[in-house]
């Protein structure tokens, strides 16, 4: 997770981690086991806001190389335990990304990050979602569009399609936007998984 007003490094040391489910998320898992070569090796990828990893650990298990990046240095720790795959765990605010990594992601794994970051900010994060990412990158993601959670409070904050779309829809092609037919329980029609592409060349 990331920055913003909410202390995530206190969320960690008292548990108060909602989010953290102990396993990857099933979408992804799913969306491995049907599309095989879309994390195939060579391909390097970012997962921001990746908490304790599980996510990164089964896209590096599919082939990709990952950079895992998240501002909780716990959570890290936690990932860096049972890492064969030799994920760069990376304690880093992604919205203070060095210009290094520009242009340098054939993916983003997106779940949970977006819907922690306060809406004012949600524009930057989009750009740098463009910024690091090479020409006709992909990010894929579940989204968290709980349609229960009042405007304005949070987190996670509220994240409808519109939301999305609204959001993403300037700077990447928005190639679908489904419901996954696997979810965390108590997800269901809360959750929304979407593939799109980087539109244009960097800046």
């Amino acid at each position: 997770m990331e920055g913003g007003s909410v202390d995530w490094h206190e969320r960690y040391q008292v548990g108060d981690t909602p989010w953290d489910k102990g396993i990857a998320a099933p979408a992804l898992v799913d969306f491995i086991s049907e599309h095989a070569d879309f994390f195939s090796s060579g391909k390097k990828f970012l997962v921001p806001g990746c908490g304790r990893g599980y996510d990164a650990k089964v896209i590096a298990r599919a082939g990709g190389q990952v950079l895992a990046a998240d501002i909780v240095e716990e959570a890290l720790e936690f990932g860096r335990r049972d890492n064969p795959d030799g994920i760069d765990f990376r304690c880093l605010d992604i919205f203070k990304i060095s210009e290094r990594w520009d242009v340098s992601f054939d993916g983003v794994w997106e779940h949970t990050c977006f819907c922690a970051i306060e809406p004012e900010v949600r524009e930057a994060y989009v750009e740098v979602m463009w910024r690091i990412l090479k020409p006709g990158g992909t990010l894929l993601g579940v989204f968290f569009t709980n349609p229960d959670m009042p405007e304005g409070e949070g987190p996670p904050y509220k994240t409808g399609v519109d939301v999305i779309e609204r959001y993403f829809g300037e700077l990447f092609e928005i190639e679908w936007i489904r419901e996954p037919s696997s979810y965390y329980p108590g997800r269901e029609g809360r959750e929304h998984l979407v593939l799109m592409r980087k539109r244009g060349f960097h800046r």
